[in-house]
């Protein structure tokens, strides 16, 4: 089966998406003091959701370009 460019990735980008606003949360850039529970709760929905899209994904992830097709041998 032949992967598919890691940017086409719904799961990838998601997990950015997850990384981005774990640092900003982290930095700062959140402006409200969330409650005890939210840390937990959300590497909870976060891992249920990762768990989804493993789910849906029908094609692997792959860095490598496609093969391309065998050359014609010269004819003479």
């Amino acid at each position: 089966m032949e992967g598919k460019h890691p940017l086409l990735s719904k799961t990838l980008w998601f997990n950015v998406l997850a990384l981005v606003l774990v640092v900003a949360r982290h930095y700062g850039y959140a402006e409200f003091v969330p409650s005890s529970l939210v840390g937990p709760l959300g590497v909870v929905a976060v891992a249920i959701a990762d768990i989804a899209l493993r789910l849906v994904t029908k094609r692997p992830i792959s860095l490598r370009r496609p093969a391309s097709p065998p050359a014609e041998p010269p004819t003479a």
